[in-house]
């Protein structure tokens, strides 16, 4: 003779297998893949305009050959071991970063913007002294830069992956920034990367022509086709492509950027472009 379960247990067996149910039906609907890297890459493009704040994380490993003489044949300029980490608050109009070039003389460089104001600190040149003066001035007073929207590095890099002319390719899904990605690469000709230097490429003896077709490789979260990672392979001269690799994490968590203490804090002196002593 069968023995019938009690009424609470029956309810609570109940309610488990609707719950199971539920689960299933959750991952039976969940989104299919994406296979088109156009699409891939312009979600990963669009997803930079969603963000309220960022953690970024880059390195920078290999070479550039520059003219520093102005008489051709430029000598390798290693940049092996640079990193750059810093976050970016675009609703406070903030950000916070250190640059550091061991190759470089061991060259350090912290800059936070802040409250609308730019502080710089480079050792080498300001000793352990901050440098501020308000955020965007330029050599040309007219701003633009980070300093005057800390959110236009994000939407730089927007424009630069949502143009309709890449032609990217799907590469094999990876493990990027912790997660599953989609991983998609294109190439961004020559004369582009040149154009896009302007006078930077005319000001640094042998920079403009020293750089190739230059391979950006883009990896976009499966979950929520954030950006996560981009890579960009620069022939630039040197006996080995630079390799820089940018990591961006911590969407949208809180992050708190503050002025350096006011007795480390020098305005920038009158009629110096960009603050620095000697500029």
């Amino acid at each position: 003779m069968s023995r019938q379960l009690p009424l609470r247990a029956r309810a609570m067996l109940a309610g488990a297998l609707v719950t199971l149910a539920l689960a299933v039906a959750a991952c039976g609907s969940s989104t299919p893949p994406l296979e088109d890297p156009v699409e891939i890459l312009q979600a990963g493009a669009a997803s930079l305009g969603e963000l309220e704040t960022v953690h970024l994380r880059g390195a920078v490993d290999g070479e550039v050959a520059l003219d520093a003489g102005g008489i051709g044949g430029g000598a390798p300029f290693p940049l092996d071991g640079t990193t750059l980490e810093g976050d970016i608050d675009v609703a406070g109009e903030a950000l916070q970063a250190e640059l550091l070039a061991p190759a470089l003389l061991n060259l350090r460089l912290n800059l936070v913007v802040v409250d609308g104001w730019s502080y710089l600190k480079v050792p080498l040149l300001t000793g352990e002294r901050w440098i501020r003066q308000p955020a965007g001035d330029g050599a040309d007073g007219s701003g633009g830069g980070p300093g005057d929207d800390p959110g236009a590095l994000l939407d730089g890099m927007a424009d630069f992956l949502a143009r309709p002319e890449l032609e990217p390719e799907k590469l094999p899904d990876t493990r990027c920034a912790g997660t599953d990605c989609y991983t998609v690469r294109f190439t961004v000709p020559a004369a582009e990367v040149r154009a896009a230097l302007g006078s930077l490429g005319t000001s640094i003896p042998g920079l403009a022509d020293a750089v190739g077709d230059v391979t950006v490789t883009a990896g976009i979260r499966k979950d929520d086709l954030r950006l996560a990672t981009l890579g960009l392979d620069i022939p630039a001269g040197g006996a080995e492509p630079l390799a820089i690799r940018l990591e961006l994490t911590k969407y949208d968590e809180p992050v708190a950027i503050e002025a350096p203490p006011a007795d480390e804090v020098d305005d920038a002196p009158a009629g110096l472009p960009g603050g620095l002593p000697g500029g």
